[in-house]
């Protein structure tokens, strides 16, 4: 009991830094916000070029990130697709769907991966297998942040309930699904801004 207390705390603290990180994400809502999609993508771009020669160094054994999963030790990490998924993101919607998708991103998928940090089989994109599910708990926790996210923000990107909640159901299915293209599985820091970002867009222009 004691072993499964301290492996239990381990994991969480772990994850505490991680979304520590996470975070800062932030700053490209409110960069959008206060100085405009074109500024805001070209420091996007700027933190892209500095993150891949980091990269770069990390996978040629030159440096060391440590808050880098295990599983991504040989490939390349998912901070590098946080980073694309929010350059995309800035470029290919509207300012308020941008927005939330990147709340949805930083603050959703912070939620997700602290109560991910207790369970057992949280991680779906960690092994061989296609097409896994996060446990319900998990399921049901990042779509009820997504929703309550896209509620609180409602007053800055004046966007209606059935438009956030398809946001949030895009997030959430991104987030919990270990989507799989041509043998891969997509990380979800590119696609849980671009799933919400598309069917918020598609909702806006369906649903008028």
């Amino acid at each position: 009991m004691a072993r499964l207390a301290a492996d239990w705390q381990y994991r969480l603290v772990r994850e505490i830094r991680r979304k520590a990180i996470h975070l800062t994400g932030l700053s490209v809502p409110f960069g959008i916000l206060v100085f405009g999609k074109a500024f805001t993508a070209a420091m996007i771009a700027l933190a892209l070029g500095i993150a891949l020669l980091l990269e770069a160094g990390r996978l040629n054994g030159k440096i060391r990130l440590p808050e880098v999963r295990e599983h991504e030790a040989g490939k390349v990490a998912g901070y590098i697709y946080y980073i694309i998924g929010s350059l995309l993101t800035v470029f290919l919607f509207t300012p308020p769907i941008a927005v939330l998708s990147m709340l949805l991103l930083s603050l959703g998928d912070t939620v997700s991966g602290l109560v991910g940090s207790v369970l057992q089989n949280s991680n779906v994109r960690g092994k061989k297998e296609p097409w896994r599910v996060k446990p319900l708990p998990i399921v049901a926790a990042m779509l009820s942040a997504c929703v309550l996210i896209g509620y609180l923000s409602s007053g800055l990107t004046h966007l209606p309930f059935r438009v956030y909640l398809a946001g949030a159901i895009g997030a959430t299915v991104a987030d919990s699904v270990a989507v799989v293209l041509f043998g891969r599985s997509l990380d979800d820091n590119l696609s849980i801004p671009l799933f919400s970002g598309i069917l918020m867009s598609a909702a806006l222009l369906l649903l008028g």
